[in-house]
């Protein structure tokens, strides 16, 4: 069985994108902003994955909680 596309979009990508780019930046000696590339790109996945967790709940999630309805008098709950 697959395992759901919420996952592979939320958790896989992030997974991917740092474990997959840290061989790739480890040997370089270049700089972001005065930091080593490799503290950038680590730096760089953890708003990321914030935005990865984002994605998965609005592409396929937000699906599964009903709207905030108010009452019939309109008052606040």
């Amino acid at each position: 069985m697959l395992p759901k596309r919420s996952l592979l979009v939320g958790l896989g990508v992030p997974v991917v994108g740092v474990l997959g780019g840290l061989p790739l930046v480890s040997d370089t000696d270049a700089t972001v902003a005065g930091m080593p590339l490799l503290f950038f790109w680590l730096f760089a996945w953890c708003p990321l994955t914030s935005v990865c967790l984002w994605l998965c709940w609005w592409l396929f999630d937000r699906h599964d909680y009903p709207a905030d309805e108010q009452p019939a008098d309109g008052a606040p709950r």
